[in-house]
C-alpha cells in the first residue's frame, strides 16, 4: 500500500473566483508544486467549469434583515430593475423539493408583505379538477346535451379551494448585482415572477428552470419504475 505522506498523494485545491462580470465560462488550471525532495512538477488540471448557479451567495446580512430587504427592493428601490415571469407545470411538492434542493440558502425565512399574485389560480384549478359528468360523451355512459355541435354540462356549481403558498428568494450576485424570486405555488402549477438589476441574468434563466422539469421528470420515472418493481414483487410472492 502506499505509505502516509509518500508520493503521489490526493490534495483538495480551493479556487477563489473573483468575478468582474457575472458571466458562466470554462477555463484552464495550471499548477505547478514541489514535493518533499525538492522536485518541481507542473501540470494541467481538467477544465474548470463555473455554472450560473455557481455565481449564487447569500446576502450579507442577518436573516432577520431579509423580509424587508426583500420588500424594498421589490417595491422599487432596486436601480434599473428588469422583470421577468415564468410559469411551471410541476406539481406541488415537486416544487417544495426543487426549492429546497437548488435555493434553499437564499429563501427568505419569514413573510414578505407583498402584493397577491394575480395570476387566476382558480380557473387553473378548475380545469385541472374538472371530469366529464357520468351520461355525456367523456363519461361512462355517453351522449349528453348538445347545443350548436358543442356539448354542454350542468354545473355542478362545486366550490374549487384554491391554497397558494408564496416563497421568496434573494440572492446576491457578485460584484454587485441582485436576483429576487417569487413562487406563487398552487397544486399543480407554479408562477415564477423574477426581478433583477443585470438583465442580462434573465437570460440563464429559462435553462435554470428546464433543469427542475428535467429532474422532476427523472423523479417521476423513477417513482414509477420503483412503484412498478413492487407491483411485479407482490404479484410474484401471491403466485
Amino acid at each position: 500500500g502506499q505509505r502516509a505522506g509518500g508520493f503521489p498523494c490526493m490534495n483538495k485545491l480551493l479556487l477563489k473566483l473573483q468575478p468582474i462580470s457575472p458571466v458562466p465560462t470554462s477555463f484552464g488550471v495550471n499548477i505547478a508544486f514541489n514535493d518533499c525532495a525538492g522536485h518541481m512538477y507542473f501540470g494541467q488540471l481538467d477544465t474548470f467549469n463555473a455554472a450560473f448557479q455557481d455565481m449564487f451567495l447569500p446576502v450579507r446580512l442577518p436573516l432577520a434583515f431579509w423580509p424587508h430587504l426583500f420588500e424594498s427592493l421589490w417595491t422599487g428601490s432596486l436601480p434599473q430593475s428588469c422583470w421577468s415571469v415564468k410559469v411551471m407545470d410541476l406539481e406541488r411538492e415537486v416544487v417544495q423539493q426543487l426549492i429546497r434542493s437548488q435555493l434553499g440558502p437564499f429563501v427568505v425565512p419569514s413573510e414578505v408583505r407583498l402584493e397577491e399574485e394575480h395570476f387566476d389560480f382558480e380557473q387553473e384549478e378548475w380545469f385541472a379538477c374538472w371530469r366529464p359528468p357520468p351520461g355525456s360523451a367523456g363519461g361512462s355512459g355517453g351522449g349528453g346535451d348538445f347545443l350548436g355541435g358543442a356539448e354542454v354540462f350542468e354545473d355542478d356549481e362545486e366550490e374549487v379551494v384554491v391554497r397558494v403558498e408564496t416563497v421568496c428568494v434573494i440572492v446576491f450576485i457578485p460584484p454587485s448585482y441582485h436576483l429576487l424570486m417569487r413562487f406563487a405555488i398552487s397544486s399543480h402549477s407554479t408562477i415564477v415572477r423574477i426581478l433583477t438589476d443585470r438583465f442580462q441574468l434573465l437570460s440563464y434563466m429559462d435553462a435554470f428552470f428546464l433543469s427542475w422539469s428535467r429532474e422532476a421528470a427523472e423523479a417521476a420515472a423513477a417513482a414509477a419504475a420503483q412503484a412498478a418493481a413492487a407491483s411485479v414483487a407482490e404479484a410474484t410472492a401471491e403466485a
